[in-house]
């Protein structure tokens, strides 16, 4: 089953159709056509959901009109009950129970398949017309709108129609959404289209509703950009609280859903009203866009005399008998004092408020009197951010972006100011900007630290400081984790400690998740960190000491490698080089996504005289690892000589030469210099210890060698038989791996004698021999998939990852797309998404898309690598040839799709049968760069390179 629960190819456009309709936009934007082409269409009442889709009522004719949408050729089966329903409404007409003349027609977004294709031609569906795009209708629906393929271009179309109204101070994009959703709440019989009809006449009207009640909203931003998770206007709650900072985008994101809600919404900015004033005022302001300027009902609500709260109560008594529950937006309502507030809502029964607030004022207040719980807004997710960067001429590496993601937590205007401050000081170069932010080196201030530092400088000194001391750690802490750090850091007590995070968490300051974790805002975390630099040295290394002390117990105690980079960091911040280079000996440092800053501290590390030969040897160790993990090979000769130079001349064990070795001994293979690794295997096998784990380590890095040499056949002897020694080792067998679920692997090997160690190894021997079978030709399938099993066991997502790419490949190989598919989908995204791999997120996604196009649902594909084009700008060199590359082969599959697994297999028995050769399949790719001496996938059984087929 492949896993539903994935993030969207498209959220924006997913925020569009939940707001709007459960899966019929495409209908309902094709009824709104029909309303704004009511004059062409001389239509008297247009009526949605009875007996069919739509019906069109004119002077002369009553019109049928049934609305498809498919994502692939119209087939006869598509439309029988709609041509069966056709027939009995022709019944209907003949024998004079309706009257006008019938017309009958179906609206497709598909072109029809051959067989519907020749029914129309031959004129077998009657008097029943299909209308597709480039198809025109003619008759009775000659002057209908025409069928479009896609949602947005019908939303094209309806706009430029919207323009021809005269309404000028309105986006008609905002009027063609929010009609579109009342046709939804006329579709669901609800008020005030109760009986599911529209009458043209009263077109004007409703116009002029809607357009009285948009026209109070802030005009949403164009291009509008949805945050994550975005909420919806309407949740059915009669009052709602979103708060955040200025500039988190409440104002904006209530504009956007407001055009694309059901509902009857209003908005009203309090920000110059005296809370005393509020009701009065609030009841002129509904009245006027809920009731409509010439209504003698609006004169009665507006009484002279009454007080606000009774013209209020009139107001919501009349809603009430005409069924409806409008949305009301109060913004900047925590400058109202909270019990104006709760008269207003305790005197209304069918208003409902969203109350949008920054967490000062009377907030506090509000939540605590109405009962209420406030809701946040959770900025942009990394595609929009990008395409905002890109907009503004910014550029950087998806790992840059979301280090600019952290700083800024996503909030729309925070990240637009960034945006212009990198084109402006950094020529666009956000890595430098986001450098500069974390080191408090900028000169031009952003919007983010101008807003923030007012809330910033309002907090008490005590406060300051402990959110100085919390903005060194970007993971949330348990509540005692908490207290032992400012404890530790600022000797704060733990009823002081309770009563400050209260404060903090009102204001906004501070985040608490789930029961009890807690982290600073990461938009505050700039301003706290700048508090940290002012404060005393001795100040800022104590913090620092005891976030490392909290962290490394935890670590110890609960294994949470999500901690791990932050903890890293503060061994770089207290100079615990010593530690570090310990840890950076662990196979499992490398595969949790260290920050580069990392490995540039290291660097510094070798600078400094004072450290000792075995430490600067393992720093060397570590660098010539990350080296050949990014193909840096130039730096590589001087590690060797300055980590010979240090075998040389101090007495460093066993440890240090063979890692020495086994690191040069595979450099020299990737060089091709088979005598030189011949020396190394021999110098190992004689410093080997009489230990079965180190043979099997040296026999395993001697089969990479083999590997990188290209003798094969000697490197799968020695592959193999470290798989062998390693299934040994657990005490299993490969065919107990197959089939089974991951708790289920877990079980089996979970033994005292067995420590992670020994399932990497068998992780890497297996990952190792699938690499070396298919470059032999042959896809050894299991392996891969086997290694992906025992690398998830121990959390190496970067092998999980990239073992689970080449898995994927293997299945393209031999055109079981679907395979691919779920290995990505229910594997690698999510490793990714939970491990915020950012530096592999593009190269899995593109992956994906191709694996799409293979699937056969090219514009998903497409959708898919339109969404990464806002990360172009800060692609490598080799990342844009990649891209370019997969692009061209999603093209090429709109032309040319290739053939499924079963398509091929059926394909090779009729040639076997025929006794003919075999034709030369196309060769699937996802992009990558492949050897030709594999197998061709044609089943002929010779490599690609020699295959005539």
């Amino acid at each position: 089953m492949r896993n539903t629960t994935l993030p969207t190819l498209d959220p924006a456009q997913e925020v569009r159709i939940a707001a709007v309709h459960r899966g019929f936009l495409y209908q309902h934007l094709y009824t709104a056509a029909c309303l704004l082409n009511a004059a062409s269409l001389d239509a008297t009442v247009v009526v949605v959901e009875r007996d069919e889709d739509i019906e069109i009522v004119t002077s002369k004719a009553r019109l049928y009109i049934q609305v498809k949408t498919r994502a692939h050729p119209i087939m006869p089966s598509d439309i029988a009950q709609a041509l069966e329903r056709f027939e009995r409404l022709r019944a209907e007409h003949t024998e004079g129970r309706r009257t006008g003349d019938p017309g009958f027609l179906v609206v497709t977004n598909q072109f029809p398949g051959p067989a519907l294709a020749r029914s129309i031609a031959t004129g077998a569906l009657g008097d029943v017309q299909v209308v597709y795009p480039g198809q025109v209708a003619t008759g009775l629906f000659a002057a209908l709108p025409p069928a479009w393929h896609t949602i947005d271009e019908g939303v094209r179309w309806c706009t430029s129609r919207a323009e021809t109204l005269p309404f000028p101070t309105l986006d008609p994009d905002s009027l063609v959404w929010k009609l579109a959703g009342r046709i939804l709440a006329a579709a669901a019989g609800n008020a005030p289209h109760a009986h599911q009809t529209f009458f043209i006449e009263q077109l004007p009207t409703l116009f002029e509703q809607l357009i009285v009640q948009l026209q109070q909203f802030p005009a949403p931003p164009v291009p509008y950009r949805p945050q994550a998770k975005e909420p919806v206007i309407d949740t059915g709650a009669r009052v709602r609280v979103i708060a955040g900072f200025s500039g988190a985008g409440k104002t904006a994101w209530a504009a956007q859903a407001a055009c694309h809600s059901t509902q009857s919404c209003a908005f009203y900015d309090c920000a110059e009203t005296p809370s005393e004033a509020l009701a009065s005022t609030l009841v002129r302001e509904l009245a006027a866009k809920l009731v409509g300027t010439s209504d003698p009902v609006r004169r009665e609500i507006l009484l002279p005399g009454a007080s606000g709260l009774d013209s209020l109560t009139a107001l919501d008594n009349y809603l009430h008998r005409q069924g409806v529950e409008p949305i009301v937006v109060l913004d900047n309502a925590h400058r109202i004092d909270a019990q104006s507030l709760r008269r207003v809502v305790e005197c209304t029964a069918s208003l409902r408020f969203v109350l949008l607030c920054q967490p000062v004022g009377s907030l506090r207040e509000i939540e605590a009197t109405l009962g209420l719980t406030r809701e946040s807004l959770l900025g942009w997710g990394l595609d929009e951010l990008a395409s905002a960067c890109s907009a503004a001429g910014a550029f950087g590496s998806a790992a840059t972006l979301g280090r600019l993601q952290a700083l800024t937590r996503g909030m729309p205007l925070f990240v637009e100011s960034a945006a212009r401050i990198a084109v402006r000081e950094h020529a666009g170069d956000l890595e430098q900007l986001c450098h500069a932010l974390e080191q408090q080196t900028n000169t031009a201030e952003t919007a983010q630290e101008v807003i923030l530092e007012k809330v910033f400088d309002a907090l008490p000194q005590q406060s300051k400081d402990a959110v100085a001391v919390l903005s060194l750690c970007d993971v949330g802490l348990e509540s005692h984790e908490v207290n032992a750090l400012l404890r530790d850091a600022i000797a704060l007590t733990e009823p002081a400690i309770a009563s400050l995070l209260r404060t903090l968490r009102q204001a906004g300051v501070a985040e608490i998740y789930g029961d009890s974790r807690v982290k600073v805002h990461d938009a505050m975390r700039i301003l706290g960190g700048r508090h940290l630099l002012a404060a005393p040295v001795t100040v800022a290394a104590q913090a620092k000491s005891a976030l490392k002390a909290v962290l490394l117990k935890t670590l110890l105690e609960t294994r949470d490698t999500s901690r791990f980079s932050l903890y890293t960091r503060m061994l770089v911040e207290t100079r615990e080089i010593k530690v570090l280079v310990e840890l950076i000996g662990e196979e499992m440092f490398h595969e949790l996504g260290i920050a580069p800053h990392i490995w540039h501290s290291l660097e510094q590390v070798l600078q400094d005289p004072a450290v000792e030969p075995s430490d600067r040897f393992w720093a060397l160790d570590g660098l010539v690892f990350y080296d050949m993990k990014q193909g840096r090979s130039d730096r590589l000769q001087d590690r060797f000589a300055e980590m010979e130079r240090l075998l040389g001349e101090h007495e460093l064990g066993d440890d240090e030469r063979l890692s020495f070795i086994m690191k040069r001994m595979n450099f020299q293979a990737d060089q091709g210099d088979q005598h030189a690794v011949d020396r190394s295997i021999d110098a190992m096998r004689a410093m080997l210890p009489d230990k079965p784990k180190h043979h099997r380590v040296f026999r395993y890095n001697a089969a990479c060698a083999l590997f990188r040499l290209k003798m094969l056949d000697m490197a799968e002897r020695e592959a193999r038989q470290v798989v062998v020694e390693n299934y040994e080792v657990l005490g299993i067998t490969p065919e107990q791996v197959i089939g089974l679920k991951q708790h289920e692997l877990s079980a089996l090997v979970h033994r005292p004698d067995i420590d992670y160690h020994d399932l990497k190894h068998t992780a890497d021997a297996l990952e190792l021999l699938a690499m070396v079978t298919k470059a032999q030709g042959r896809t050894e399938m299991f392996a891969r998939i086997h290694a992906m099993k025992f690398y998830s066991l121990v959390d190496a997502v970067d092998s999980l990852v990239r073992v689970g790419q080449d898995a994927a490949d293997d299945f393209v190989f031999v055109h079981e797309f679907d395979g691919a598919r779920e290995v990505l989908e229910q594997h690698v995204i999510p490793t990714v998404i939970r491990a915020n791999m950012l530096d592999r997120i593009v190269g899995v996604r593109s992956q994906y898309a191709v694996v799409l196009a293979y699937c056969g649902d090219v514009d998903a594909a497409e959708r898919e690598m339109a969404r990464l084009e806002p990360y172009a700008p800060g692609f490598t060199a080799q990342q844009a040839e990649e891209i370019a590359s997969q692009k061209a082969l999603i093209a090429q599959q709109r032309v040319k799709p290739l053939a499924s697994r079963q398509q091929v297999l059926a394909m090779r028995r009729i040639l076997a049968a025929q006794a003919a050769s075999p034709s030369k399949p196309s060769r699937p790719e996802t992009g990558k760069k492949v050897g030709r001496n594999e197998l061709c996938p044609c089943g002929s059984g010779r490599k690609y390179k020699h295959c005539h087929g």
